[in-house]
Order: structure tokens, then sequence, then C-alpha cells
């Protein structure tokens, strides 16, 4: 009877084992919006995702006088990322791409994203070229009435080293899907679904 028990423990071990294994997989599969842009910005400046040299790149839409999301979205991609080796930190880059240009100049976003995270790009663009992004990407904005801030979307829009979007991380999910994302992606072991 003693051996039976242990029997039935075991599997009830095993179970559990597999069953939170199973829930901690990351799922990337190739999202038909976002990917490459190869545009100027307000600069002049060429930017072509393909250009970066990382095979992960975090693509993430807001502003720098963005009150609640655009902070706390950064501080999470931080904390995911802080505990990376130097080899895994020159895995990705995050790139920022302001919805306000009326008042983010590329440089101003470039100094907002790396205040939080050292290996990233801010970029601003014309408002037309702005629209196109934000449409190619499907994201969400939406001037409020006040005229002084925007209603957006704050998916994180993962790519791959072919610049395809794989992923889009919410700002509800935590910190590890971030880590694992980018973990998962850079090891050139996962294929498309």
């Amino acid at each position: 009877m003693k051996t039976e028990s242990k029997i039935w423990k075991g599997i009830f071990v095993l179970f559990l084992v597999s069953l939170f294994h199973c829930g901690s997989a990351i799922e990337l599969t190739e999202l038909p919006i976002g990917g490459n842009i190869e545009v100027s910005d307000k600069t002049g400046k060429l930017v072509n995702l393909k250009s970066f040299p990382e095979p992960v790149l975090l693509v993430f839409f807001g502003y720098t006088y963005c009150p609640d999301f655009c902070p706390n979205t950064l501080a999470k991609i931080k904390a995911a990322t802080e505990n990376f080796s130097e080899q895994e930190r020159q895995n990705f880059r995050v790139i920022f791409v302001s919805i306000d240009p009326e008042r983010d100049s590329t440089e101003t976003a470039t100094k907002y994203v790396q205040f939080y995270i050292p290996n990233a790009s801010g970029y601003s663009f014309d408002p037309s070229t702005t629209n196109q992004i934000v449409k190619q990407y499907a994201a969400y904005v939406e001037k409020t009435k006040d005229g002084l801030s925007f209603d957006h979307s704050t998916y994180i829009y993962v790519l791959d080293s072919q610049r395809k979007t794989r992923k889009l991380i919410k700002s509800t999910d935590g910190k590890e899907v971030i880590f694992k994302t980018i973990l998962a992606l850079s090891g050139n072991s996962v294929q498309s679904k």
C-alpha cells in the first residue's frame, strides 16, 4: 500500500511539473503587423530596423511627457533585462518611437529611453511618417481633448532578426515574459508556427 501511495504521489508531482513547465513556454508566431521600417527621422537620418545588429528588437510607441504607461513599461523592460550577461544584452535593442512629434525630437526620445535602458534608440518622425508607422503596427494613438497628452496602446512589439513581428507583449504581462521572449528569439532556435 505504501508503494502504491508513493507511485501516485510521484505521478502527481510529475503532473504538476509538466503543467507548470508547459504554462511557462513562450509562444512565438509571425504576426501580419509591424515589421521593418525604412524612413527618415526628423533630422533627415535614414532609420532602417534591419541595420541594427541585435537579433531582437523591442518596438514601443510612446512619448516623453507620458505620465504613467511609458515609464512603467520601460522600467519593466529594464527590470526584465538587468540580470542579463553582457552577451545577452547585445542580443536585443529597444526602439522607442515617439507619438508626439511636435514636442519630442529624436535626441530627446533617445535620452528618454536610454535613461531606462542603455541599449535603446529613440526616434521622432514628422507627423505624416509617424501616422504611417502607427498604421503599419496597428497601434492605437489619439490625442486627448486637452491636447497635452495621448491615449495610446502600450504593446511591446517583438521583432526577430528578419524584422518580422513575432510577439505582442501586453502592459499587463510580467517581466518574465519579456525576459523569456528575448532569450527565446535570440537563441535562433525558435521556428515560425
